[in-house]
């Protein structure tokens, strides 16, 4: 048994069990019961460190009748750290993730975000490779570091991110060394985020959008029309950005007319007069509206 995750090894591999089914599939592996259809029941009644004592119920099938025994065992455990086990505490890995943000630096939030997605595409990755680990990560001022046990969970994993972050994905291989007559190479992804995430506010193509997720495609909301717009590298390569959703700020609408929209500066509680969006109605007068503040004027958002 690994004395770190306590998992157990039997016939030849390393099994994720609790002590109760180790012991259990132990005894029914060194029990001879010519019954096919016998039930063994395993009750743990006293476990240290390098013993277990067990009492074993057996019912078997004979001659139209069910024969009963028990008796009690005791069985040795052996600690001896597992192979997972022994590359996390040694610093192995084979891959490493970098995540960065394109020409940006990735918030707290962001990175917060992107270790989430990480840990749960490898935990569901463990269930059919169980060196599919991240040994360690490292904050750093440009972005975030995972390494990872395997170059195929690191895939899974950079894939992921992508798939729900956006941004694109480039890879690189090191060799490192030679086993058993192959040559090792250390592969690393670099994950780099969307310039203009989900809800940047830009400036782009003389209109200004709320980018509404920038995964394959980027897509975002003209807040001054309110209609949809994908937009590509060509249409993201001049525009700024002018601000955010995290950073609006709650006013009253104080009025509607047929084109315009009068509501109260969230911070110096003045009039203004902005165009109204189509997603902007006569019953959301005296209603609390999300606005955003930016040097291309006051923008309410949907």
């Amino acid at each position: 048994m690994c004395p770190t995750c306590s998992d157990h090894f039997f016939k030849g591999h390393w099994l994720n069990d609790d002590l109760g089914k180790a012991i259990e599939r132990v005894v029914k592996e060194a029990l001879t019961i010519d019954a096919d259809e016998a039930t063994v029941k395993v009750v743990l009644n006293e476990v240290t460190r390098t013993m277990v004592r067990a009492r074993v119920e057996v019912d078997a099938p004979h001659v139209g009748d069910t024969q009963h025994k028990s008796f009690d065992i005791n069985v040795r455990v052996d600690r001896a750290s597992c192979d997972r086990c022994s590359r996390i505490s040694g610093g192995y890995y084979e891959s490493k993730v970098q995540i960065r943000g394109d020409h940006r630096t990735p918030d707290k939030a962001e990175r917060q975000r992107a270790l989430e997605i990480a840990t749960r595409t490898n935990d569901r990755a463990q269930k059919a490779d169980r060196l599919a680990f991240i040994a360690k990560t490292i904050q750093l001022r440009e972005g975030l570091d995972l390494y990872v046990g395997t170059v195929k969970a690191a895939k899974r994993i950079v894939r992921a991110l992508v798939r729900e972050m956006g941004g694109n994905l480039s890879d690189s291989a090191k060799l490192v060394g030679r086993r058993d007559g192959k040559d090792i190479y250390r592969v690393t992804f670099v994950v780099r985020l969307p310039e203009f995430p989900t809800g940047a506010i830009i400036s782009a193509k003389q209109h200004i959008y709320e980018i509404c997720s920038a995964t394959s495609t980027t897509n975002a909301v003209d807040l001054e029309t309110g209609q949809s717009a994908a937009l590509n590298a060509e249409d993201l390569r001049n525009a700024q950005l002018l601000g955010a959703r995290s950073e609006a700020k709650q006013t009253v609408l104080v009025s509607i007319d047929a084109d315009e929209a009068h509501l109260l500066d969230p911070e110096t509680y003045a009039t203004l007069t902005v165009k109204r969006p189509p997603y902007v109605c006569k019953d959301d007068q005296g209603r609390e509206i999300q606005v955003v503040k930016t040097q291309e004027g006051v923008f309410i958002l949907p």
